[in-house]
């Protein structure tokens, strides 16, 4: 049996934020997906997501605004499946996806989700597409499958832990926000409004760990130090240089600190990076600063400061007085001074997803991408699956500057890069 839930929720902590900034032309979005081996049916992808949606019941909910905060509210009616494009993570109009915060699309063999964040974060994404293909490759196939914890059992019983806040749940009462400058920003050619160019680069995981063995850090620590000297040499080209620091944030999953079941968003970020007006910095000084900066910051107490210090803000009296069409105001002036201001680029990491072996033999590729920014020139994020990792960039300026510099890299360091644009996303 389902356990019964709520029918609206608060919005989590850090969902408060995404409401506000929506625009016409912009809505905080990212984008999974899987490639198979086969084509899709559409009728068969259309049941596996109704066996599956009652499974990830606070994704049945739609955005209300009330008159102090936004709210979910519970959704009756099913969610609908739509054909793929070329241009993806537009902004979702509610309306036309029956009030979901979240899109289905397939094309040729690959099925994608694109998800607005204030209703989950990679982790929940990640888990609802895996359930949604291990479903559709039981149907299609008439196959048995295993579940683990990205494949769920369609039909086992939600914990009321799925669909906690656990901001509230470990917040304590001191925390501290970190005060910090304006990042350095490569310039470029603006696209379209409704465009958004998409790369991908493919490489092998084993050929990255012999790089990280060599300089004693983790896949994201390279990355990262990859992105800063990129984008030093972008800086260094630029007229305009402004001795900003060069900064990349790195989203962090929560669950990997506390105990937490929670499919709703739990995730923080850190950011790192150097301050150009000291000079000019080698690769071996750059992944030195990033290694102690994320060594220093990824840990419980310094996490958990921030998170405490942004739920003492939400919990403020004052605020809560506020009217919503004031707060929304307010909320969206600070994101947009505060959020994408602060660093350079994101680089959002997946981590390794491990499918059960049954479903993995149908699964050729999985991505991450991240939708456009509404500060930053791009954005950034990666997964690893079955030996390869998938770094997609996202940017909404025409010249790719940025990655040519940065796969170059990567190939003169003896890492091999398969490269894919939006007319395939993986």
């Amino acid at each position: 049996m389902k356990e019964k839930v709520p029918t609206w929720l608060k919005l989590d902590n850090a969902a408060t934020i995404y409401p506000s900034t929506l625009s016409r032309n912009y809505a905080a979005m990212f984008r999974v997906s899987m490639t198979l081996k086969d084509k899709i049916n559409e009728e068969i992808l259309k049941q596996a997501l109704n066996n599956v949606i009652d499974r990830f019941p606070t994704f049945k909910y739609k955005l209300k605004q009330g008159l102090f905060w936004c709210y979910f509210k519970q959704i009756e009616v099913p969610p609908l499946i739509e054909k793929d494009f070329n241009n993806p993570m537009l902004r979702i109009r509610f309306k036309n996806h029956r009030d979901y915060l979240f899109r289905v699309r397939y094309y040729e063999n690959r099925i994608a989700v694109e998800f607005f964040h204030a209703l989950t974060d990679g982790t929940g994404a990640i888990k609802f597409l895996s359930t949604l293909v291990g479903e559709y490759i039981k149907l299609n196939y008439k196959t048995k499958i295993t579940y683990n914890n990205y494949v769920l059992n369609p039909h086992e019983k939600v914990s009321s832990e799925e669909y906690r806040d656990d901001f509230k749940k470990y917040a304590r009462k001191v925390g501290k926000l970190l005060h910090e400058k304006p990042a350095y920003h490569y310039h470029g050619t603006p696209i379209n409004s409704d465009d958004l160019n998409v790369i991908t680069g493919i490489m092998n995981t084993e050929d990255l760990k012999k790089i990280t063995k060599k300089y004693n850090c983790t896949i994201t620590c390279l990355i990262t130090s990859l992105f800063i000297l990129s984008i030093q040499e972008l800086y260094n080209k630029d007229p305009k240089k402004n001795n900003k620091p060069i900064k990349v944030s790195i989203p962090v999953n929560l669950r990997n600190y506390y105990e937490s079941k929670t499919m709703r968003n739990f995730s923080s970020y850190i950011n790192v990076g150097i301050d150009t007006k000291y000079g000019n910095y080698s690769f071996e000084e750059i992944i030195k600063i990033v290694k102690n900066n994320m060594e220093l910051n990824l840990t419980e107490k310094v996490l958990n400061a921030k998170i405490s210090a942004n739920v003492k803000i939400s919990e403020n009296y004052f605020i809560r007085l506020l009217p919503m069409f004031i707060k929304k105001y307010i909320i969206s002036f600070t994101e947009r001074m505060m959020g994408d201001r602060y660093s350079s680029n994101t680089l959002s990491n997946l981590g390794n997803i491990i499918l059960p072996q049954e479903v993995e033999k149908y699964i050729l590729d999985l991505g991450m991408a991240i939708g456009k920014s509404r500060g930053k020139p791009s954005s950034s994020a990666m997964v690893g699956y079955n030996g390869k990792v998938y770094l997609t960039i996202t940017r909404k300026i025409k010249e790719s500057e940025f990655e040519r510099i940065l796969f170059t890299t990567l190939v003169k360091m003896g890492v091999p890069v398969l490269i894919e644009s939006n007319r395939r996303l993986s």
